[in-house]
């Protein structure tokens, strides 16, 4: 791999004219493939949907490849990567049926072929399998800027022929909007728009070049803000542990790997594509290394919560799914440190060099995980079976719509063993969830205050100590929901209006429930959050032994014909 530069390509005015042909023709027959006879908004056939697929997925990689030198290469590349889309998703089965799974694999093979683009292009302009790491990251970013301008242009066309048809109905020349009705038409327009369009900004390179080039500088400026809050994320994490990522949140793996992909992308923006457009200025260098430095521990932190994750609740696809991801970037946290420990000055021309390397490792990795060889859904289903069939969870507490619905066939499949020789509790919730035709179906139908109770005991401090709790007023504790996992206290200093305080998480706001006795039981009277200072408790361990009290406070308020009217003053 050299760090070479890209072809200068000369103009071929007639590709604009034959990629807005092809996108014409191509629209429509899509919209005829996906069109559903029912009211579902796709067709549930396996085979008309793979030739969608096909033609989408061909037909803009012809049009963001295409040029005159070898312009057979780029036609074979179409062809090839259509097919293979094609086929993951007529293995796949009806969209309809699609679990999590199957829909990830799908995109597996999209993000293959997304990859796989600048790499092709590279090798065809070299003429043969030479990837200069220049080349490839030009074409990697020509086709992004390429993707968005395109649809912005079509969308553009789109909304000129939607004004000029509200034009001319003014006049009672409904022509346009009737075409519209039919909906062929707007597919016509829009992927004509969108093949003229990438054929149009493919004959002005320098002007893509210079779109290039802005959009990097404008992202530059950005990596010294992500970075210095990644930094002082990752210091803070010293101080308070990782349990606060737990307990806050439980989309901690998403953040953090949507974190470590912008650090991506604003690092390759500071480095350019050659040595000529790394970014000169001292903070934007420091920036990307300090990027570079940073990105290790948040994919371990990534890893860990993942890893939590799934030893609490087991494998789904989307979970092993997130295991890839996480995995990803830990490669490339891995392969960014050592190209700055190991690169010092030249450590840009190293790192161009490592993109093309794990590119072409996660292009195989997709590849390989679009294609029916490994089932996500099946290793899922075997977990979470046997974590029911095992009693290490209840029937009433198991995912039965996600072992329905998510799963894919092999969900189903142990639905339907799961229906026959389960358990009579196992097979009555298998078999409901065999016949459902939504997960709405499934949804747990909601618990009496006495069931509830059963199962998530409220942990509770009473005060004075030993009080009795009065019958029912448990019942009424645990429908909060509040204190299954944090100690909740219950003041019961006046009988008639038991007090329940609780602070559902560290640091999180004091919450206060008030009940009332009536003649068929406890209620919630009123349920609030104190203003500050006292909303701010810095610990729930201090809440046990807190002191707790009920005074009378006098108010001032305006009263109108012996009506209280506006707030209270103070």
């Amino acid at each position: 791999m050299s760090e070479s530069v890209p072809i200068d390509h000369a103009p071929w005015p007639a590709r604009a004219l034959l990629l807005a042909a092809l996108g014409i023709v191509i629209g429509p027959v899509i919209h005829l493939l996906v069109e559903s006879a029912s009211a579902n908004l796709w067709s549930e056939a396996p085979l008309a949907m793979a030739g969608a697929a096909f033609l989408a997925v061909g037909g803009v990689a012809l049009a963001l490849s295409l040029e005159r030198l070898r312009w057979r290469w780029s036609a074979g590349f179409a062809l090839g990567v259509g097919v293979v889309v094609a086929l993951v998703g007529w293995w796949n089965g009806a969209p309809g049926e699609w679990g999590a799974g199957e829909g990830w694999q799908f995109f597996s093979s999209l993000l293959a072929t997304a990859i796989a683009l600048p790499l092709f292009q590279t090798a065809r302009d070299e003429g043969g399998l030479r990837i200069g790491p220049s080349v490839a990251l030009y074409h990697a970013w020509t086709n992004v800027i390429l993707w968005f301008a395109a649809w912005g242009f079509a969308l553009a066309t789109f909304l000129l022929v939607l004004l000029l048809g509200a034009l001319f109905d003014l006049i009672g020349l409904s022509i346009l909007r009737t075409l519209f009705d039919a909906e062929w038409p707007v597919w016509m327009l829009v992927c004509g728009a969108f093949g003229g369009a990438v054929g149009l900004l493919r004959d002005r390179d320098s002007v893509v070049g210079v779109l290039q080039k802005v959009v990097r500088a404008i992202l530059s400026v950005l990596a010294p803000v992500l970075a210095a809050g990644l930094l002082v994320f990752v210091v803070a994490l010293l101080f308070t542990g990782l349990e606060p990522l737990w307990e806050k949140t439980k989309s901690t793996t998403p953040i953090v790997l949507v974190c470590l992909l912008g650090a991506v992308v604003l690092i390759n923006a500071v480095i350019g594509n050659s040595r000529e457009e790394e970014g000169r200025a001292a903070p934007l260098r420091w920036s990307a290394m300090a990027l570079a430095a940073v990105m290790l521990p948040l994919a371990l932190v990534a890893a860990v919560s993942t890893a939590k994750r799934i030893d609490q609740y087991g494998f789904t696809p989307d979970r092993l799914w997130a295991l890839v991801f996480v995995g990803v970037a830990i490669a490339f946290a891995g392969a960014y440190l050592a190209v700055l420990v190991r690169g010092r000055g030249a450590w840009g021309k190293m790192l161009r060099r490592a993109n093309v390397r794990l590119a072409v490792g996660i292009c195989l990795l997709a590849l390989f995980l679009a294609l029916p060889i490994v089932s996500f859904g099946a290793i899922s289903t075997r977990d979470q079976v046997a974590r029911l069939e095992q009693g290490r969870i209840t029937p009433d507490r198991f995912d039965w719509a996600a072992l329905r619905f998510d799963f894919g066939p092999a969900g189903r499949r142990a639905l339907e063993r799961l229906a026959r020789s389960g358990s009579p509790a196992v097979r009555a919730k298998a078999s409901a969830a065999v016949k459902a035709q939504d997960r709405w179906a499934l949804k747990a139908p909601e618990l009496t205050p006495a069931e509830r109770l059963r199962r998530d005991p409220p942990k509770l401090v009473v005060t004075p100590a030993g009080a009795k709790v009065p019958a029912g007023l448990a019942e009424a504790v645990a429908m909060t929901g509040r204190c299954t996992v944090e100690t909740c206290r219950l003041e019961l200093g006046h009988p008639e209006q038991p007090i329940l305080i609780s602070v559902p998480c560290r640091n999180c706001e004091i919450e206060i429930d008030v009940f009332a006795r009536h003649a068929i039981g406890w209620t919630r009277l009123k349920s609030f959050a104190p203003p500050p200072p006292v909303r701010t408790v810095d610990a729930a361990g201090a809440l046990p032994t807190a002191t707790v009290e009920i005074r009378a406070v006098e108010k001032r308020q305006v009263f109108v014909d012996g009506k209280p009217v506006g707030p209270v003053l103070n």
